[in-house]
């Protein structure tokens, strides 16, 4: 696979879009250390509220307070909150991209950093939705899906980035979200799956890495969105977008099969 150097972010502007508290660390948590060590500025936008938690007893103002300190110890900027109910993230992204606009204001990002379309949690994808309906990117930026909830596959479009250094910010990071961590073990579960992933990232030889995070190029699903984007906006603009995002995948999906398969490129209809 290919991989990914986090020290290339330096002096850019990195934008981490997180659904819930916690979700800054467990998805891409060190990769971004490792940004914001390198010297990029790292900014982090929390969309939902994230009231309940995996328990379903948590406050929002706990969760958001621990959403501080782990970002504190990852070495980002202070995470920003937009507030939004879960539910109402899910049932208007259009609305969420907004508030995300007036939040950040004339900044532009040269990397964003998204919930990957493979995540089965709803409010995931929405956030999604709503980072892709926002007017955060410049001109050629970069636009990477990580994953939380659902691992990302061994595909072409998924790149490596080595984590090994990062092992302990990240692991506090995600403890540092105590209501939830102490309702399940999410911070041995995440550094599980790094460990996963580099153990079984090369089938022969050396492996020297211990933990790998996986990133997604959304790349080539920003180029295909009609713009302006914001135009899709609104109740009968983001279905067709929730659609347009499907339909990319559906392909890229057809593609890695047939490029595991050893089979040519599909045509064009």
């Amino acid at each position: 696979m290919k991989r990914f150097d986090p020290a290339g972010a330096a002096g850019r502007d990195v934008l981490l879009v997180a659904p819930h508290p916690d979700d800054e660390a467990l998805g891409c948590g060190g990769s971004v250390h490792l940004m914001a060590r390198a010297g990029a500025r790292v900014a982090v936008v929390v969309m939902a509220r994230g009231d309940g938690g995996v328990d379903g007893r948590t406050a929002a103002d706990g969760r958001q307070a621990e959403a501080q300190r782990a970002c504190e110890i990852l070495g980002t900027e202070a995470p920003l909150f937009a507030d939004l109910g879960s539910a109402a993230l899910r049932a208007q992204p259009g609305e969420a991209a907004g508030r995300l606009d007036r939040m950040l204001g004339a900044r532009r990002f040269d990397m964003l950093l998204v919930p990957s379309p493979l995540e089965r949690h709803a409010t995931h994808r929405a956030c999604l939705l709503a980072t892709l309906l926002a007017s955060v990117a410049r001109e050629g930026a970069a636009w990477w899906g990580y994953g939380v909830w659902d691992a990302l596959p061994a595909v072409e479009d998924v790149v490596e980035v080595d984590v090994t250094a990062a092992r302990s910010a990240k692991t506090r990071a995600v403890r540092a979200h105590e209501s939830q961590d102490g309702a399940r073990p999410l911070a041995a579960g995440m550094a599980s799956r790094d460990l996963d992933q580099a153990v079984f990232s090369a089938i022969t030889g050396d492996e020297d890495r211990k933990a790998i995070e996986r990133l997604l190029s959304l790349d080539g699903l920003w180029a295909a969105l009609p713009r302006p984007l914001q135009a899709l906006r609104g109740a009968a603009g983001e279905r067709p977008l929730g659609e347009l995002v499907a339909q990319w995948l559906a392909a890229r999906q057809q593609a890695w099969t047939r490029t595991l398969w050893g089979l040519p490129p599909r045509a064009a209809p």
